[in-house]
């Protein structure tokens, strides 16, 4: 393929807008938290071990904390569920 030459190439306003709303449709959203320092000096010695810059380590530590506390709760209202069970067969 032949490399284009820096004349030949045309600025398409057009389509950098609708690159720029596919891009900005995204699922993240940008907000501002207060996080204690030593969370954070801690979220950035992880990001800096593995690489992971430390919004995208907070993002999916928190994602995590978010599905272990859904689980946790499914478990507690089975657990309830199965406890009225006995109960209401005890009582009989």
């Amino acid at each position: 393929m032949k490399e284009p030459r820096i004349g030949d190439l045309r600025i398409d306003p057009k389509g950098t807008e609708r690159i720029r709303k596919t891009v900005g449709r995204g699922k993240s959203v940008k907000i501002t938290i207060n996080v204690d320092a030593e969370s954070l000096a801690a979220l950035r010695m992880r990001s800096a071990r593995t690489g992971i810059p430390y919004q995208r380590l907070l993002n999916r530590v928190l994602k995590k904390g978010l599905q272990d506390d859904n689980e946790t709760e499914s478990r507690l209202d089975r657990l309830e569920k199965e406890l009225n069970r006995l109960k209401r067969r005890l009582s009989a």
